[in-house]
C-alpha cells in the first residue's frame, strides 16, 4: 500500500495494518491459494475499520446489490446443511473476487456504459443502412 507523504490518514491505515497482520497473518493468500477470507476482502476494499459484524453486512449487500461473488458453501456442523450465507469464516474463490475487484464498476456507471454502447450501435446500423443500395437488374 503507497503512503503518501501529505495523507493525514496515512499513519493510522498503516497501524491498522500492523494490527491486522498481527491478528490473521495470513490475509493474503499465496499465489497458488484458490481461495481466500473475510480477512483478504476487507483488505482489498480497503475496509480496515470495519468489525467483522458490519463487514459481513458489507459483503453480504455488495453480494445482492453489486454482483459480488457469492462465498462457497459450508457444511454445518450441527445440521449437515449447507450454509450459503457470508459469516466471518467464510471462503470464496479467489479468482472470482480478484475478477470482480479489477472490472466493478458502480452499477449505474455499468448501465450508463451499457446504454451509451447501445446508443452508438443504432447509430452505426442506421448510418450502414443509409449506404445501402437497391440493385436493378443485377447490376448497381
Amino acid at each position: 500500500m503507497s503512503m503518501l507523504p501529505h495523507d493525514p490518514h496515512a499513519a493510522g491505515r498503516a497501524a491498522i495494518e500492523r494490527q491486522l497482520d498481527a491478528l490473521c497473518p495470513a490475509t493474503v493468500p499465496a499465489d497458488d491459494e484458490p481461495t481466500c477470507n473475510l480477512w483478504y476482502i476487507r483488505r482489498q476494499l480497503g475496509r480496515f475499520e470495519y468489525g467483522d459484524r458490519r463487514m459481513v453486512s458489507y459483503v453480504t449487500r455488495l453480494i445482492e446489490q453489486a454482483a459480488f461473488p457469492p462465498p462457497l458453501p459450508t457444511l454445518s456442523t450441527r445440521s449437515a446443511e449447507l450454509i450459503t450465507a457470508v459469516t466471518p469464516h467464510s471462503r470464496w474463490l479467489r479468482v472470482a473476487v480478484d475478477a470482480w475487484l479489477a472490472d466493478f464498476l458502480p452499477p449505474a456507471a455499468q448501465v450508463a456504459v451499457d446504454r451509451a454502447a447501445q446508443a452508438a450501435a443504432a447509430a452505426a446500423m442506421d448510418h450502414a443502412a443509409g449506404q445501402l443500395t437497391l440493385i436493378r437488374g443485377g447490376r448497381a
